[in-house]
């Protein structure tokens, strides 16, 4: 009988008491530990199978080594070893099974393990997106409430639940055995669903340990079944998630760390005495759709920002994405990337690698930066070097990951002014106002200026527009609005702020058009074919306006409205309102005729065919058309 057998045995004798999660941990530990220790050498085998064995065993000590950082391959590996010795090494049955700390009486009737076993069979069924498709399908967030109770997993579980199979319960089994002898506990499972990111030792009174939380759709969610049990758990887990690429030790002397996982992602470690506990935060970024604007960009006439959005990109515009955290920054940020115009290269420098762009876009020109700020000491590469680096590598277009220091501001701000033809980035201001005034502060933080009037004036006239993203109690994510920031000596401020669209909860609503000075820079980067489309986005508008002005004239003559109109004292500018009416098809007809030859005749070229009558004559509400250096625009009034 072998030793595993008779282990397996001793084990087993008396069948009173459960067998615990620790004795199984110990005796997959002790298994491993014997095969990495044996000499095969002494087993006198040909030397076919010598060499088999020895690759096996150097295989076994490097997937060890690469557990529990987010490798899946790896941890399907090791699941898979930990289930073969089950039932060959401990010679495990139905009857044996059933007195295991998961699948005892006692252990099966725990709303922790009732979760584990529905989360693995959508699993079975859903694979990552098992845990997505749990709470979609019994409302488990139908309310603003941000907790899972054990209540709604024991309702589920009676509703969907059902007894495993014994292959079923050994794959289970193994699973929990893999994630607490080396995995990431009782979290291992949740990380790898299609999820937001999942946190522990967040919550709770000192000595307890229920704080699980999973950010979920923008919101963080609480799982209070779920058990780290004590401290030394805990420090497990956090030091496990930091071991991928070795990227040095967290100490009490540096008491945090940001990393990044095996699938990307973001990794922040904390420990005593920096934090008043250990604690981890893991964010999902292969969660981020690979979708395209018009696919992200919802709500009605979403047409409006993501044709914007589209002319930034083509005009070569600073643009800064702002919004709180988890409002999805960096999926509009990832989708914007995709109308960069092909020939342009891509420079990114960010402080952990977060965007992986060249995995979406793998056929372009894609090259990340990152520093080496924790090792400085010894040589390590600093965020001002690497900018100087990447002006060298033939960038067109550069990309900050997150604006989130003084210094990165500063590398922001001289990315902007040299080196590339436009940048883009992301920050968390709450205002477009607020976005200025945190990047003013940055530079005069970091010494570049010594004057706050020349501080701002070097942001606002690096920084252009602003993409500005909300996400409400239900997690709802929107574009709240786009801002242009005009530089303004008249203006106390030296600035002014002109939001051209806004949600105004139901619908986009185009409130002014870019500036003058604006689209002249930006056209200079356009095609012959850009230049015609984004003249007629503008001349779509002034036609659309223009004819219902001239409707509201052509309906007073004719009895059916009132005219009004007047002119605005010491300015070049006209306003009329109208009333638009339906009636008189016949009469509607031939005022479009007229209309057109007068559109052609001032603009020298074809009015665009998309521009219908029908769409003029049915419009409602008030319009104004505005006259500046003989250039149209319109807007509502």
């Amino acid at each position: 009988m072998s030793v595993e057998e008779t282990g397996s045995l001793k084990l087993f004798e008396g069948k009173q008491q459960e067998i615990t999660r620790q004795e199984l941990v110990e005796r997959v530990s002790e298994h491993v530990n014997r095969i990495l220790r044996r000499n095969l050498y002494e087993l006198k085998l040909d030397e076919r199978q010598t060499f088999r064995l020895l690759r096996q065993k150097e295989e076994l000590r490097r997937y060890l080594k690469e557990a529990g950082t987010g490798n899946l391959q790896v941890k399907e590996y090791l699941i898979s070893f930990i289930q073969e010795f089950l039932l060959n090494g401990m010679k495990m049955d139905e009857e044996m099974i059933k007195h295991t700390f998961f699948f005892s009486e006692k252990g099966s009737r725990q709303a922790a393990v009732r979760f584990d076993i529905l989360l693995f069979l959508y699993k079975e069924q859903y694979g990552s997106g098992a845990m997505e498709k749990l709470i979609e399908e019994h409302g488990l967030l139908s309310g603003t409430e941000n907790v899972i109770t054990e209540e709604q997993i024991e309702h589920v579980y009676g509703v969907c639940g059902r007894k495993l199979k014994f292959i079923e319960q050994i794959e289970l089994l193994s699973r929990k055995i893999y994630a607490y002898y080396k995995g990431l506990g009782a979290i291992d499972e949740l990380r790898d669903m299609k999820i937001d990111g999942v946190s522990g030792g967040v919550s709770g009174k000192e000595g307890t340990y229920h704080s699980a939380w999973i950010f979920y759709h923008g919101r963080s969610v609480w799982l209070p079944f779920l058990d780290f049990e004590r401290e030394e758990e805990m420090e497990r887990i956090s030091r496990n998630l930091c071991r991928y690429h070795q990227p040095g030790e967290i100490s009490r002397k540096k008491g945090y760390l940001v990393h990044e996982m095996a699938d990307h992602a973001r990794v922040v470690v904390a420990r005593p005495d920096f934090a008043e506990n250990w604690m981890f935060f893991i964010r999902k970024l292969d969660n981020i759709p690979e979708v395209s604007l018009q696919q992200l960009v919802t709500g009605g006439h979403a047409e409006i920002p993501v044709e914007l959005l589209k002319w930034l990109m083509k005009g070569c515009q600073v643009t800064a994405v702002t919004g709180m955290q988890g409002c999805g920054k960096t999926t509009l940020l990832t989708a914007m990337v995709g109308e960069i115009p092909e020939e342009y290269t891509i420079r990114v420098l960010e402080l952990a690698f977060e965007l992986h762009l060249r995995e979406r876009y793998q056929n372009r020109n894609i090259v990340t930066f990152r520093e080496t700020a924790g090792m400085l000491e010894h040589g390590g590469i600093g965020g001002q070097e690497a900018l100087e680096v990447q002006k060298k590598t033939d960038g067109a277009v550069s990309i900050i990951g997150e604006v989130v220091s003084a210094k990165v501001a500063s590398w922001m701000i001289e990315s902007g002014q040299t080196g590339s033809l436009f940048t883009i980035f992301t920050h968390h201001a709450k205002s477009t106002r607020s976005l200025l005034l945190s990047l003013r502060n940055s530079l005069l933080k970091e010494g570049s200026f010594q004057s706050e009037r020349i501080a701002l004036e070097q942001v606002t006239e690096v920084v252009r527009f602003d993409v500005h993203l909300h996400m409400n109690r239900e997690g709802q994510r929107y574009i709240e609005r786009i801002s242009e920031i005009v530089p303004d000596t008249e203006s106390p401020e030296g600035y002014r702020i002109v939001e051209l669209v806004r949600f105004d909860g139901e619908r986009y609503v185009k409130l002014h058009t870019i500036s003058e000075t604006t689209r002249a820079e930006m056209v200079k980067w356009m095609t012959k074919e850009e230049k015609e489309a984004f003249f007629n986005v503008d001349l779509r508008a002034f036609c659309m306006s223009f004819f219902c002005l001239y409707l509201s004239g052509m309906t007073a003559k004719n009895g059916f409205g009132k005219r009004r109109s007047h002119r605005r004292r010491n300015s070049n500018i006209i306003c009329r309102s109208y009333r638009s009416l339906t009636e008189n098809r016949k009469i509607l007809m031939r005022q479009w005729q007229k209309w057109r030859r007068h559109i052609r005749s001032h603009f020298q070229q074809n009015i665009p065919m998309h521009v219908s009558m029908v769409q003029c004559a049915r419009s409602s509400g008030r319009m104004a058309i505005y006259w500046q250096r003989d250039i149209p625009y319109f807007r509502e009034i």
